[in-house]
Parts: C-alpha cells; structure tokens; sequence
C-alpha cells in the first residue's frame, strides 16, 4: 500500500513524509508488499521548503543522474524567475525597481502574474500577489522582521502599498507596469504550484507515465503507483505540532494543493496569527477556517485558489467555490475545536471519477 501525505503549504521548513510502508497516526500499516514496478524517489530542499519525487517504471534511457539534476536545475530556475529570497531574481529586481514606467519582463514571469491577477480578479482582491508589504510586516517575509503584532498605523501604512489594481500587465511583448514605486510582489502562494507544474511537464515530455511530484503543499500526479493503483493522498488535519490524517482520497492525473493555518504561525497573548494574510483587512486570517485542499489540472491555479479560499472563510470561500465550479474541501473547526469538512460539488464529483 503506498500512501502520500499533503502537506499544507508552509513557506518555512516542511517535512513532507514519502515513504512505500507510511505509519499513519502513530499506527503501521500492514501487508505492505515491495513495489510490484521500479519506482524511483528523489527529496531536496526548494524555495524554503522540501520538494519529493516518486517517478514509476521510468524509461530505461533516463537513469536517476539525469532526473535528478533536470529536477534541481528546473526547480532553481524557477527560484531565480519568482523568489523574494534571492536578490537577483527576476522577482526581486522588478520588485526594487522604483520606476512606475512599463517593464519588460520575461514570458515565463508575465504567464505566473497574470494567473495572480486573474484570480484577484475573480475573489475581489481576496487574492492579491501585491501582498507583499503586509507579508513582511507581519514577520513572514524575506525581511525577516520580528513576528509581533504591529499597529494599526503601521498597517494602514503597508495596506497604502498593496492592491492588485495596482499592477498592469502587457502580453506582447511581455511586461508590466507599477502604479507605484514600493510595490513588492510576492509570488509565494502559486510558486510552489509552479515547480511542480514545471516538473510535469519535463517528466510528460520524456515519457515518464507515473509520477507523484510534491513540492510542499502542491502535488501534481499522474498515471498510478508502483502497484498500478491511484495515489493514495492523505489530507492532514489541521493541528499545530501534530501529523494526523483527516482524510484519504485516490488521485490520478490532476493537481492538488492544500494551504492552511496551522504551520507557519505566531502566537502572542494567547492568539494565533497564521501567515495566511487577508489583503484587505491586512490581519491574518480568521481561526474557523483550518485548511483547504483544492483539485484541478494547474498545479500553479489550485495552489493559487487554496490560499484564496482561505482567505474568503469557509462561506464566502464555499460560495465562490460553488460558483467557480471548483473542487475544494474545507475543513473547520468548531466552537469545541472540533474539525468537520465541507466539499464542493466539484470535488465530490472529481473524486468520484
């Protein structure tokens, strides 16, 4: 029995437990057999996080050397087109460029911002890649300020530099112009998708038929595993300091994303302040709300929407769900604390396929 854990989006250090006999709440599972298929596993650091990498019966003419370092070389260039950590990315430099003048940018750049915009568009700003300025204020940015609670000045005043309205994009040639100087980007809520999108499309170009590709709360999987059964993922319970499984669910050719309030965090005073950052209160996100998976075919879109629905709450997240057709599960607590989960129609049909 080969099972994956969904590891919700944590843009620190995350642990994301891969493995053909996975002790699932404490308790081993049993009659796991050797892999009926060759698999082969690959784990790295990435973006701040952990990447892995199942791959199933690859072809014989690409051997682990090759995959590992396209994997490495994909994934950095990634990094170096979106990071807000590395000074010299693409990202970084139009993020301290003071001009308010058009900007030629890269293609691969312009197809990432613009997927952000549309999804702004589409959530009312709920979404906002010019987030960036309530991220560091709130201490989980590359700024690495203090994680404390700031002030309604200081708010207000990060608030003045963010809106998604604040951004125009151009197609052809690509580029992009800033209403203002201090905008900042940040990118963090679809990158992930984005590697391993990249990913998946390396692996589909050179014939490799069943793969799991994980980079911290993205997913993208395609074909079955090494016993010709689907993926088996496993959507955790929204705990701090705990790994349980809240519920399993079969998947295959698609991507998932899960993005949630119970890792990267602060506590002060007894409140939690998750790293999940309303764009137009500028306050971390309500507590009701645990996690939310989403299941689509762009790793890079379903990892955008899990961060976007977090941020609506679970009714007004539901209801854009709904209507948008997309398949989402939301689990939230309860005055006692208790969990319960609440899929859309899209998702209990997607999971029935």
């Amino acid at each position: 029995m080969q099972v994956f854990k969904l590891i919700t989006a944590n843009r620190q250090t995350v642990v994301i437990l891969m493995s053909l006999c996975l002790g699932i709440m404490g308790v081993k599972l049993t009659g796991c057999q050797s892999p009926a298929l060759p698999q082969l596993d690959f784990t790295g650091p990435t973006m701040g996080t952990y990447y892995a990498v199942t791959l199933i019966d690859p072809p014989e003419s690409l051997d682990a050397t090759v995959i590992q370092t396209a994997i490495t070389t994909i994934l950095q260039t990634v990094i170096n087109e979106i990071s807000t950590y590395e000074p010299n990315s693409e990202l970084s430099r139009l993020n301290h460029n003071p001009s308010t003048d058009w900007l030629p940018i890269s293609l691969q750049l312009y197809t990432i911002l613009a997927e952000g915009q549309r999804l702004a568009a589409i959530t009312d700003g709920a979404f906002d890649i010019t987030i960036g300025p309530l991220v560091n204020l709130w201490g989980f940015g590359p700024d690495k300020q203090t994680r404390q609670i700031p002030n309604a000045e200081q708010i207000a005043f990060a608030k003045a530099r963010v809106g998604w309205k604040k951004l125009t994009l151009q197609q052809s040639p690509p580029m992009v112009r800033k209403a203002r100087p201090d905008v900042f980007i940040d990118l963090s809520a679809l990158g992930e998708g984005v590697g391993a999108d990249r990913l998946a499309e390396w692996f589909n170009q050179h014939g490799i038929q069943h793969y799991l590709i994980a980079v911290a709360g993205a997913l993208r999987v395609r074909g079955h595993n090494a016993h010709g059964q689907p993926w088996r993922i496993a959507i955790e319970a929204p705990i701090a300091n705990q790994r349980d499984v809240h519920r399993m669910i079969p998947m295959t050719n698609c991507a998932v994303a899960t993005s949630g309030d119970y890792r990267n965090f602060f506590e002060q005073a007894g409140q939690h302040y998750s790293h999940e950052i309303n764009p137009v209160t500028g306050q971390p996100v309500n507590r009701r709300l645990g996690s939310v998976t989403v299941i689509g075919d762009v790793g890079m879109t379903v990892d955008g929407w899990a961060t976007a629905l977090m941020v609506l709450g679970e009714q007004r997240g539901l209801a854009i769900a709904e209507a948008q057709k997309i398949a989402a599960y939301f689990i939230i607590r309860d005055e006692q604390n208790q969990l319960r989960g609440r899929a859309t129609t899209a998702f209990n049909q997607r999971i029935a396929q």
